[in-house]
């Protein structure tokens, strides 16, 4: 297992504890569908979260964020759609990205990040 992987696993159990503790129910971790993975599914208030969680040792280069460009969101928009159907999810959505920092132990939260 590459070094990145490991990172950004290690990312997403930290993203999976602080959205434990601000009342989000987890739902699953790394579904994999026909067109792509979902990092975190979460519920909270009858919304579900298709989270996406990027890792980084720091924010010198760019925000997290700008890594998930236009064709990661159709994958993960698709995947959401797949994920939907067989949970038979009649409920509202999000499409959220979760920014770690190791080196400052930041976490920043973007609900609604993409549509």
């Amino acid at each position: 297992m590459s070094s990145s992987t490991l990172i950004g696993r290690y990312g997403e159990s930290i993203a999976a504890d602080f959205l434990r503790k601000k009342g989000f129910e987890i739902l699953a971790s790394g579904y994999r569908g026909r067109y792509g993975e979902i990092d975190i599914i979460a519920a909270k208030n009858n919304v579900v979260c298709f989270v996406e969680v990027k890792t980084r040792q720091d924010e010198s280069y760019l925000p997290a964020r700008t890594a998930v460009g236009e064709a990661k969101r159709r994958r993960i928009m698709l995947t959401a759609q797949q994920w939907i159907q067989e949970n038979d999810c009649r409920c509202q959505v999000s499409f959220d990205i979760i920014e770690i920092y190791l080196k400052t132990k930041q976490i920043r939260y973007i609900p609604n990040a993409f549509v």
